[in-house]
């Protein structure tokens, strides 16, 4: 279920593959973390990676 545009599903919903139809408002909901890596680099370090071949380890405190 939507709450705010962030997926939320129970526990036994997300364990047998149904987070996308779970409809069980009475029990715990988790909220379901987007598919793939999590980012690791802000978004100007990414731009240079992808711009000039740049290839850094990000340190700065923004990592969105």
């Amino acid at each position: 279920m939507l709450i705010n545009g962030i997926k939320f599903a129970c526990n036994t919903c997300v364990k047998g593959h149904r987070s996308s139809n779970c409809n069980h408002i009475e029990r715990p909901l988790f909220e379901i973390r987007k598919k793939g890596r999590p980012v690791t680099q802000c978004s100007f370090c990414r731009d240079l990676r992808k711009t000039r071949q740049i290839h850094i380890k990000c340190s700065c405190t923004d990592k969105s």
